[in-house]
């Protein structure tokens, strides 16, 4: 079976006509599976099924928000549930294939508090809970493969954008724990992009099964227009799981 899997932060998608070069950009990348970050009702793909976390409280949300959605051209067989249901949602595929879409913790994340801590706080705390989830899904979905997808707020590539070596060495532990191959770490080195991606897509195959990444793409958060798209750049992936 092969997959292509996408990750985009979409920076809340405002704004019409931003949308529709969003969109365009998301069909071209021709993916079964695209992961939605600081995403909003207002942007749908055409031909797939959504799956959200909550909206994203506060005042200053857009009625809308979601921290996450997951988009599926394939046959969808449920939901399941999630510890954070306002940061992660996740899907259970025909196939025995099992999706978790999350945003991770950005460097100033004050938390549900929000309270001014120390930059990365939130990140320190809220990865090892989510690496803790991911272990357990792994260990309930024996026979599932198990992607995790979206922004993981954190430069895993061999030049240094975005976070640092200590938070990429817990993030890295955290998925190696549950058994995970990030899949877009090197993207930087095999798609020309002005920033390493900070968006990243990671896979463990079922028992008795293997994955082989094939392909990797990604296109800027920039456009020809006023403002960007982005401050993120998008990332597409292919997977094929024997």
């Amino acid at each position: 079976m092969q997959l292509r899997i996408a990750t985009w932060n979409v920076e809340y998608a405002a704004g019409a006509e931003r949308n529709e070069r969003r969109l365009q950009l998301l069909l071209r990348a021709d993916a079964d599976l695209h992961v939605l970050t600081e995403t909003h009702d207002d942007l749908i793909l055409p031909g797939y099924t959504p799956v959200s976390t909550l909206q994203r409280p506060g005042r200053n949300a857009r009625a809308g928000s979601r921290w996450t959605t997951i988009w599926s051209r394939l046959p969808v067989v449920r939901q399941v549930q999630t510890v954070d249901r306002l940061r992660t949602c996740a899907v259970e595929l025909e196939d025995h294939v099992l999706i978790f879409g999350t945003v991770l913790p950005w460097h100033s994340d004050p938390g549900p508090g929000g309270s001014q801590a120390p930059n990365w706080t939130e990140f320190r705390r809220i990865v090892p809970e989510q690496g803790a989830e991911w272990l357990r899904l792994r260990e309930q979905y024996p026979s599932h493969d198990i992607v995790v997808a979206g922004d993981f707020n954190q430069s895993l590539a061999s030049r240094h954008y975005y976070g640092s070596r200590e938070l990429r060495r817990l993030l890295e532990h955290q998925c190696a724990a549950a058994g995970l191959e990030v899949l877009t770490g090197l993207a930087d080195e095999r798609v020309p992009l002005s920033h390493p991606v900070i968006d990243h897509i990671a896979v463990s195959p079922g028992a008795g099964r293997s994955v082989s990444p094939g392909e990797v793409h990604g296109w800027e958060g920039s456009w020809d227009g006023a403002g960007r798209l982005s401050d993120h750049s998008g990332v597409v992936v292919s997977v094929d799981i024997a």
